[in-house]
């Protein structure tokens, strides 16, 4: 599927996304209101040139539970890691700032991964790369060369799982992109 064929899909999908929430908002499905919707709709997409949202190609349900459990037990486990280091020693604790160079070029995934880093404790994101291929984090604790290397690979773990469980159009390879 070429590229404007899945943006035009893209957006026909958001166009009748917010024409049912037109008529949710109006509480009737009549000809007056369809119409009204429609030119809402086409009046919202002219005025602020919504973007197009980023479609997936497969969902595979089962890695997108072992990514959700992962997220979770990754979100446990630097709860207990930042408490430790807020309560033993907290002034002595150290962090650092890593670039981490991303291999997706989907903006869903992107969006995964940067939402995951900013939701754990001790990493957030502090810079994206224009050209969406480095992300910046800073994170705590990081006191040497090999914390900062389990770090930087803890957010590449991150896009391969996002990888895995969700298969874009732009990540997928080249024999299945036909």
């Amino acid at each position: 599927m070429n590229l404007a064929l899945r943006r035009a899909g893209s957006r026909l999908f958001i166009g009748i996304w917010l024409l049912g929430i037109w008529l949710l908002l109006w509480g009737r499905v009549d000809a007056l209101t369809v119409i009204g919707g429609v030119v809402a709709v086409a009046l919202a997409y002219a005025a602020s040139r919504l973007p197009a949202v980023p479609l997936i190609r497969r969902i595979r349900p089962l890695r997108v539970a072992a990514v959700v459990g992962e997220f979770v037990w990754d979100l446990l486990v630097s709860s207990l890691v930042i408490g430790w280091h807020a309560l033993y020693r907290p002034k002595q604790v150290r962090s650092g700032i890593i670039n981490v160079d991303m291999r997706s070029r989907s903006d869903f995934i992107l969006l995964g991964v940067t939402t995951s880093i900013s939701l754990r404790p001790g990493t957030i994101l502090i810079d994206l790369d224009a050209d969406r291929t480095v992300l910046r984090i800073h994170a705590m604790p990081v006191r040497d060369l090999a914390e900062a290397e389990s770090r930087r690979r803890g957010v590449e773990v991150t896009e391969e799982r996002l990888m895995r469980a969700f298969v874009t159009w732009e990540d997928a390879p080249p024999e299945e992109q036909r």
